[in-house]
């Protein structure tokens, strides 16, 4: 008898230690730079960085991958910017273009520019 009044005890603390544990607060909105943020900042990484058609193609192509390098915050921008910059500069401007249309950009100064010169794309 005296073992069921310490089990049915043991069960009332269990339920009310249980009971008054607060739930989570639901999480909140992602502060910051959006996925959405970080390609257009790629698109407009030549007017943002001031850098001009006339630079070397190469030397471009390292400052574009320096600026977006020191700018794009978002975790799944970072990890399209490094999928970008070990392809080719045809398939570059390729996934740039689909992923600024993905997001509504009906433009990308970034894919236009590396497909007009086939050099200056981003670099690893």
């Amino acid at each position: 008898m005296k073992r069921s009044r310490i089990l049915a005890s043991f069960s009332i603390v269990l339920a009310v230690g249980c009971a008054s544990q607060a739930p989570e607060p639901p999480a909140a909105p992602q502060a910051g730079q959006t996925f959405a943020d970080a390609v257009k900042l790629m698109c407009e990484v030549d007017q943002r960085a001031g850098l001009t058609a006339e630079e070397d193609p190469l030397a471009i192509g390292q400052q574009r991958t320096t600026w977006l390098a020191d700018h794009i915050e978002n975790p799944d921008g970072i990890e399209f910017r490094t999928l970008v910059s070990v392809k080719g500069p045809e398939e570059q401007a390729q996934m740039i273009r689909a992923k600024a249309k993905e997001i509504g950009l009906e433009k990308c100064a970034l894919a236009d520019s590396i497909e007009a010169t086939s050099a200056g794309g981003l670099s690893p």
